[in-house]
Formats: C-alpha cells, structure tokens, sequence
C-alpha cells in the first residue's frame, strides 16, 4: 500500500470513458487482498474511493458494486450519489460521494447508552428498511453498519449484495429482515423489538397480528445466533476494527486501538520483556500474567506457557487458548455482558506448532469480589446488590446458552454497583440444554461456596 496521501490514476469506464484523478488522504477500511476504502479528493469535492483488488475477481465485485448502487438511484432510495467506476494501477475501483454530518449507525449504536434512543434509531431504519422491501430490495448482508444516518434520513450503503425484485417483498421473508435488524437488541427485550416491527409494519401499511409477532420472536432468536457467529468470524481477521498480525514468528489479531498505539514490536518479540517488569499477577507452569503499558494503554496479558510437543499439537489444531479466550471476550463483548475489552490475541509459533499464546485485555481499576464481600467497610446493602448483579449476568449468558466454567470470587470485578466476568479460559458455549442445565449449576454452586456465612 502507498503511503499517504497518494494520487490514483484512474481510466473510468462509466457514466462517461476518461481519465481521471483522485487523492486519497486516509484509510476508512482496509481488508486485506480484496478491498480498500478511502476518504479522498476529486475535482475539490470529498468523496469514497472503492478499490476492488482480488485476484480474477475485482471488476467483477466493481461492476456488481455500480450496477447497484445505478439500482437503488433508480428505485429512489437513498444512497450515496454514483460518480464513476473505472480501472486504475491498484485495481478497478468505484467512486461515491461524501455524505456530509452522516456516521454509520453501527459507529452510532455503540455510542448510545440510552434504550430509547437506541429503539428510536432502529425506528428509523425500520422505516428506511420498508421502503426498500415495498420497492423489490432485499439487503443479504443486513447490518447495522450498512447504513448512515444524517439527522432524520437515512442512507443505505453496500449494494453489491442486494437483490432487485419487480415487485414488493412477501411478508414472510420481510420480517426475516426485520429479526436480522434486530439482531443487536437482547431476547429479552420484548417491547422494544415490538416497537421496531411496528414502525416497519406502518410504513408499510400493515394490519400487525399475533402470527406476526410469533415469527418476528422465532426469526429474531434465529438471527441473534447467525449474526454473533457470522461477527465472531470477522474477528479472527483484518477488519474496520481489527488488525491481523503476521510477524515473524507471531500470529494473531489486534483491536485497532492496540495495534495503532503500539508497535509490531511491543506486542510481539518485546511482550515477554514488559511482562517481566509489569506488576505481576500470577507466575505459574501453566500461565504469567502481568499488568503492563503498551502504547499508553494499562493492560493485562496473559501468557499461555508451553508444555510440551503434545500440548503444542493440541493447541495447533485445536487453536490456543489465548484465541479461544479472544472469541470468548468478543462474544461477551458483542452481547454487552460485562468483561474487561479484549484487546490482541497473539500466537508464536516454532515450526507448524503454536508454541507459545498471550492474550491481551484493557485494565478494569477494580477489587476482586472475593475481597469486597469479606470487608467490614462495605454495607451489606451493596454486598447484596453486587451478588444479584452476578446472578443477573449468569442468568443473562444462560439465556445465550453461555456458561462461565470458573465463577470463583477471585474472578469478579468489581467497580462501585457494577461487575465484571473475567478469566474466561473454561467459558463454555453450549447447544445441548441439559449440558447447559447442568454447567449452570456447577457455575452457580461454585459461586455461592465463596459467599461469607
């Protein structure tokens, strides 16, 4: 990749054939071997340059790319204005313009703390996602990053994946795309999720019955499930949030907000050194853990240390624990259940074999309930309501079919009224429900054998 700025030449294919040329000023998203995003210039305007570089595939995903967003111009929804697709050094590429004041209500989302303003958000794009369904457009990639959001209006983006119908979308598969929109909102939030589907059913001028409301639930549980896997799959590679690693002997992927503060070096051949003069937690054959500062961010790693050529191999096909408990973070993270943010998992390798794995999370300035429950300092007011935000939390991830493994008091933070789940190394998720009954138990057991008599 070109160091920016840089300027692309460009033989542009449509609305017209010439030659043109854009300055590209920064990245807004990066996947590594297929596509680049940039905030660049154009005859003094800002706009979005697409570069589609596959290997026998990027005029292709191009050409799908202008064909749709030519669709949805058509069709009168808003999008983005086409300006030209064409063909440049780096790849073939498409040109849109710059929505002023607009933020993707994915970035919006997580800056909302408020579950009204988060109903009145999906509201909105409920009512957006109507009126493409009554006009033949059904999204396959249906997210909430797929669209902006400028004051009241709302913008759909990515019509590569989109399909064109002649006619308006069945009812059936129109609540399906509902349930995928409301994939974010917990199964629990049953008033909300109805408010959303009636936004969407008055746009679209619908009468709402009770089978309405029976599928909406059905496909919402559907899609809650699809989405978290289909989002945890992302997580394992280079991503508007993430970063993957290859370096040297080191594999791995970093939140951005790590990998952009700190260098290769710091998370990789230098992370056993800042451990060793961290503030260290635990120094055991199985595991170190050490608080540090990489880039100017307090953090916790945790080394997973080698064992032995059999456990290298397990860990090799298997994946390494540090990866397992990146997965385990994110998913938390992604159901908003309370963990600390994990920040890099980073495997090294000798050989084909993971020798060694670190797993990195931010640093919760927190007690350990362990120590809270036992101190005569605390009222046993906030005692009592930090054991029910326990079992709150437990019977949150139960209801996802999650379970702890080791719901020890030593591995629960605590933060005034609020809790942290940390040390999720024996977290489990679970597909059978007696075997989730059963772990549950085990959980809940191991947490009340801690509590003070």
């Amino acid at each position: 990749m070109n160091e920016l700025p840089f300027t692309l030449a460009i033989e542009t294919l449509s609305p017209v054939r010439r030659r043109e040329e854009v300055r590209c000023r920064r990245v807004l998203r990066a996947m590594e071997r297929s596509r680049m995003v940039y905030d660049a210039a154009w005859e003094g305007r800002r706009i979005v340059l697409k570069v589609f570089s596959k290997f026998g595939k990027a005029r292709y995903h191009a050409m799908r790319e202008w064909r749709g967003l030519e669709q949805l111009k058509s069709r009168q929804v808003n999008s983005p204005e086409p300006l030209f697709v064409g063909r440049s050094p780096k790849g073939w590429v498409v040109a849109t313009a710059w929505l002023d004041d607009a933020v993707t209500v994915g970035n919006l989302w997580q800056t909302i703390d408020a579950a009204e303003r988060r109903v009145e958000t999906l509201c909105l794009v409920a009512r957006e996602l109507a009126r493409q369904h009554d006009r033949g457009i059904i999204q396959r990639d249906l997210h909430l990053g797929n669209f902006m959001i400028r004051g009241r209006e709302v913008f759909t983006l990515d019509p590569a994946v989109m399909r064109f119908h002649g006619g308006p979308i069945d009812r059936l598969r129109s609540i399906g795309q509902v349930a995928q929109l409301l994939s974010l909102m917990p199964q629990d939030a049953d008033s909300a999720i109805e408010a959303v589907f009636r936004a969407y059913a008055d746009a679209r001028s619908w009468a709402v019955g009770s089978q309405d409301l029976e599928q909406l639930r059905a496909d919402h549980r559907r899609s809650r499930n699809q989405g978290l896997e289909r989002g945890l799959r992302k997580f394992l590679r280079t991503n508007r949030r993430h970063q993957a690693i290859r370096f040297g002997p080191w594999r791995g992927v970093a939140d951005r907000k790590l990998s952009e503060a700190a260098s290769l070096d710091d998370l990789t051949a230098r992370l056993d050194e800042a451990m060793m003069r961290g503030r260290v937690f635990k120094d055991g054959g199985t595991s170190f853990v050490s608080q540090i500062t990489l880039g100017g961010i307090e953090v916790v790693v945790k080394r997973y240390n080698h064992k032995g050529l059999l456990h290298s191999l397990r860990h090799t096909f298997k994946g390494s624990r540090a990866r397992r408990n990146w997965l385990n973070a994110n998913r938390l993270f992604l159901l908003e259940i309370p963990t600390p943010r994990p920040l890099a998992y980073i495997d090294e390798y000798k050989g084909p074999l993971v020798y060694r794995s670190y797993f990195i999370a931010e640093f919760i300035r927190g007690q350990e309930l362990h120590g809270v429950l036992r101190n005569p300092g605390v009222s046993d007011e906030q005692k009592r309501r930090l054991n029910d935000a326990v079992m709150r939390t437990l019977d949150r991830m139960a209801a996802h079919g999650i379970t702890h493994g080791d719901l020890k008091h030593t591995n629960v933070l605590c933060d005034g009224d609020r809790i942290v789940f940390t040390d999720l190394d024996g977290m489990r998720v679970h597909r059978i429900a007696w075997l989730q009954r059963q772990s549950y138990k085990r959980d809940l057991a191991r947490f009340l054998r801690d509590i003070p008599q």
